[in-house]
């Protein structure tokens, strides 16, 4: 794989057989304006194509989940949410991701007809835990009950009551890389640092420019 931008400092020793993207030194002869002008590009162009990389992995994350969710359609609801529970669920919080009531819950686990549409909620949820141990993530309910990130009111359950499975594996993902908490935090919710900070933390302009959070003085 070879990919290359034309004016640009960025290229990848993926040809080389290591697979890393580097970044050849800028020459020193060169003016500083000239320097910033190619370094704003290079940076640019890196920018989108850690959102085209971003997005890829996302789509792939979709198709496994999809497959996965095929495979656990297969099982019955009511062994299916057998199997939930053994993995740590409450049945408040399978009840909040399918959307449906406790009482709801509890008649499919005596043998109630279940529609399609949850039927297929159901064998989601196991299908994400499918992945998430392919992620060696342990005890998932309890993973996926912590709060996305210190003192922000955020889990990742509230990321599946909300249907987006992706952003929780893009969370489980082994290399998450910088910002994707930042990116998960904002495409939950845009105003996140003012309605779902913990009172006892304040947001505040770090010296880097970037705004983040800390406990309150």
């Amino acid at each position: 794989m070879t990919i290359s931008f034309s004016s640009s400092n960025l290229r990848d020793d993926a040809t080389s057989g290591n697979g890393d993207y580097r970044l050849d030194k800028l020459p020193e002869t060169t003016p500083s304006t000239s320097v910033f002008d190619r370094a704003d590009v290079t940076y640019r162009q890196f920018t989108e194509l850690h959102g085209q990389a971003r997005d890829t992995r996302r789509e792939a994350h979709v198709v496994e989940l999809e497959s996965k969710t095929g495979e656990r359609a297969r099982c019955a609801p009511m062994h299916a949410l057998e199997q939930l529970a053994d993995y740590g669920f409450a049945w408040r919080d399978i009840a909040r991701v399918v959307g449906v009531s406790v009482p709801a819950i509890t008649k499919w686990r005596k043998g109630a007809g279940v529609t399609g549409e949850n039927r297929l909620k159901i064998a989601r949820l196991l299908a994400l835990i499918d992945m998430l141990s392919d992620r060696f993530i342990g005890e998932p309910a309890s993973w996926l009950e912590m709060p996305i990130q210190a003192g922000v009111g955020i889990t990742r359950m509230d990321l599946l009551e909300r249907g987006r499975y992706d952003l929780v594996l893009a969370l489980a993902s082994t290399h998450t890389g910088d910002g994707t908490v930042e990116y998960v935090l904002n495409e939950t919710d845009k105003d996140w640092r003012e309605t779902v900070v913990d009172n006892a933390f304040e947001s505040y302009t770090a010296e880097d420019g970037v705004i983040s959070i800390r406990p309150k003085r």
